[in-house]
This record gives C-alpha cells, structure tokens and sequence, in this order.
C-alpha cells in the first residue's frame, strides 16, 4: 500500500493550517467587536452616572408611615427612583415609588424620575423595626443611605 507523497501531505497541512486559521480570526473579530461594544456601553454609562447625585432628608416616622424628601444633588436626570428598606433582623423591602397628586408614592414599578436640584416628597407605609433607608436610582453606583437615627 502506497501513501501520499511528502509534498502533497505538505500542501493538505498547510491548506488545513490556513482555513482553521481562517475561522479563528473571524470568531475572534466578531468577539472582539461585541466586547468594545459591550465595555463601551458600560463606560458610557458609568462616566454618565459619575455626574449624579441624590440625597435624603427630612425623615420623619409616625404610625406605620415614613415621610421625606428626596433631591437630585447631580447633574443628570436620574429614574427609577425606589427605596429600600433594611430591617433589624437584616431582611429588605423594595418599595418603587412614582408620582400621585405630586407625592411620592409605593406603585408596582418605579415610574419616578427626578431631574437635576428636584425635589420630591415621599410617604409610604413601612415597619417599625427598620434600621436602614436607602434610595436607590438606575444608575447603581448613585444611591443614599440614612440609619434610623437620622429619622425623627
């Protein structure tokens, strides 16, 4: 039985060499694309979220229900405005809030969006053993925090 001659085996290796190459470089373009635009897009988003701010004040708790204002300190307009409630026994309660008769209110989504120095009053309805307040926007990296000794 014969084989094939050492110059063909040379051409087949290197055209197989080549087309696997091929394929190689087509998936690591396409990868390489989707992974700047991906990165991109979060940067974007971070560099836009570094210009936020939002602050509580104002807290005040009396039978079942905790009062006060939020205010957009940055300068972007921030959405999905939410509070989150951490209890003693270290459980949450996500309350989304939006916007009823100009107050801010508990809704099935958060609707609320504050546009830069807006100030909104907040009243909803909570248990008395909290220990912490924050609230939270769509950009995760601008948030506030109070501790139950900042509410009277």
């Amino acid at each position: 039985m014969k084989g094939i001659s050492p110059l063909v085996a040379t051409v087949l290796l290197i055209a197989f060499v080549v087309s696997v190459a091929g394929i190689l470089s087509i998936w690591l373009n396409s990868l390489t694309v989707s992974t700047t635009e991906l990165v991109g897009g979060e940067a974007s988003t971070a560099i836009t979220c570094s210009y936020g701010g939002i602050k509580l004040s104002d807290l005040s708790f009396s039978n079942g229900f905790l009062t006060g204002a939020i205010e957009n300190t940055g300068s972007i307009t921030l959405g999905n405005l939410s509070l989150q409630i951490i209890y003693q026994n270290l459980t949450t309660q996500r309350i989304y809030l939006c916007l009823q008769a100009g107050v801010a209110k508990s809704c099935s989504a958060a609707t609320l969006s504050l546009s830069p120095r807006d100030l909104v009053y907040f009243n909803v309805s909570i248990s008395s053993n909290y220990d912490k307040i924050r609230v939270l926007t769509n950009c995760t990296s601008v948030y506030f925090e109070a501790e139950r000794a900042d509410v009277s």
